[in-house]
């Protein structure tokens, strides 16, 4: 048994009570948090590890609701395409990668995550099947060797795809049930698996109701791309021959519930809101990309209204080329004003929940993480309040929100194993990595024969 006591900063719990400590600390015991509160309160306990954290806020680590690390070599790539132009350029890369190169990528975007204080991530990994290694795998022993909390979202494609990245149902079934015997809940409960399509135009109906019932014996969640764009509409509409939208399509084969996670939404109607309600249906926001695509400005405020549970993403870092979760935050109140003209759409005791406790809830991971309680798992990061941009911080809800950037983080906990310390990576040589990461990328540009300009 090992204790760990941040001491001396101002802690912000995020708990249902909305707990705040001018003077606070808190107490971690092997990887469950045991206290939190006024300095003055700590009961007397002997820890093994104390971290002095004045000037500095401690709080629950940000829960990162959907990326695509594998993605991560093709960062800067292609930011000013269109979403379908863009994944055109991307694909290629992946489809070139080796066990190395997926491996790497992953590893990189655990350790991003992490430097951005996200504790917490969703992959949503969309790759080639090759015979030679799992891909699955390699982003799987990533993410236990980051020590991150992370989930595999494994996409499906089953038609109208690239053909190496397509599979029968037979295949995905078997290939999802490998993998929840060996990783779903592995390292500790750390880490989990979920999966489903891909893009709609991927599926026929009977395709999404037998992932369904996989998800089902299973008891896994399903995640998935949900009316990303108008074009997204007008392709479901031609692929199926009939006029509808895929709220629509999810409602009526069976795809709707609290264990589905739609991402990305966007273009999506009001009765399409109401079915998602309705139905208790998890929705994950991604406001950069929304902006960075130019595919329109997604409304929040009916999902907010409507009652539903929402979190907060990042996308993958080739879509809005960062991992920042405070830039999410930021930009979802923006988008909340903007879309209904009003500067009280979202505030910023809402969207910190969306990045912390909603957004666990929303991912399946409530009661886990994404607050600080006693009984909760360990995963804690600081903020380094002494700084220009954060100076005087009269309100530290809003100076996270509107004015907190990812590389204030400073340590970062997970699990109770301190990951970053005073934001030097404790678990791998990171210069190394990214030396490693440069070369493999050049090296998959060049094989999938993708027209860059290389330094």
């Amino acid at each position: 048994m090992s204790t760990t006591l941040f001491q001396g900063g101002r802690v912000l719990t995020l708990d249902a009570a909305n707990n705040e400590y001018a003077d606070g600390c808190v107490l971690v015991r092997d990887d469950r948090i045991e206290f939190v509160g006024r300095r003055a309160d700590l009961p007397d306990v002997r820890a093994d590890r104390v971290l002095d954290v004045t000037g500095k806020l401690v709080m629950p680590g940000l829960v990162n609701g959907h990326s695509h690390l594998s993605m991560i070599f093709g960062r800067t790539l292609g930011p000013e395409k269109v979403l379908l132009d863009w994944l055109d350029q991307q694909l290629p890369m992946i489809e070139v990668f080796d066990e190395e190169a997926m491996y790497v990528a992953q590893l990189l975007g655990c350790v991003e995550n992490l430097k951005n204080g996200n504790t917490t991530l969703v992959e949503n990994l969309a790759s080639a099947h090759p015979s030679d290694y799992s891909p699955e795998g390699a982003t799987f022993r990533a993410m236990r060797d980051s020590g991150i909390r992370g989930t595999l979202a494994r996409a499906f494609e089953g038609r109208n795809f690239r053909p190496l990245f397509m599979e029968t149902l037979d295949d995905q079934a078997r290939r999802i049930t490998e993998l929840a015997e060996q990783w779903h809940g592995a390292e500790n409960d750390r880490l989990h698996l979920s999966f489903g399509p891909l893009l709609p135009w991927c599926m026929t109906e009977a395709m999404y109701r037998e992932t369904r019932a996989l998800a089902d014996r299973l008891g896994l969640c399903l995640h998935m791309h949900v009316a990303e764009s108008p074009e997204f509409n007008r392709l479901i509409a031609k692929h199926y021959g009939r006029n509808i939208r895929q709220v629509e399509l999810l409602h009526e084969t069976g795809c709707l519930g609290p264990d589905v996670q739609v991402a990305a939404v966007c273009d999506i109607s009001p009765e399409e809101i109401e079915l998602l309600a309705k139905s208790d249906t998890r929705v994950l926001f991604d406001p950069p990309t929304r902006l960075f695509w130019g595919s329109g400005i997604p409304a929040l405020h009916p999902f907010l209204e409507a009652g539903l549970t929402c979190g907060l993403a990042t996308n993958g870092p080739a879509a809005n080329c960062g991992q920042d979760l405070f830039e999410s935050m930021k930009y979802a109140c923006a988008l909340a004003k903007t879309g209904k003209n009003d500067p009280l759409a979202l505030d910023r005791h809402r969207v910190l929940r969306m990045a912390t406790s909603e957004g666990a809830k929303a991912i399946g991971r409530e009661g886990q993480t994404g607050c600080l309680a006693p009984g909760l798992k360990a995963d804690v990061i600081t903020v380094d309040l002494q700084q220009a941009h954060l100076a005087p911080t009269l309100d530290v809800a809003a100076a996270l929100v509107y004015s907190a950037k990812g590389n204030d983080v400073r340590d970062v906990m997970v699990d109770g194993k301190l990951l970053i310390k005073d934001r030097k990576v404790l678990f791998i040589d990171e210069e190394a990595l990214l030396e490693h990461a440069d070369r493999i990328a050049r090296r998959c540009i060049r094989e999938a024969g993708i027209n860059v300009s290389l330094p």
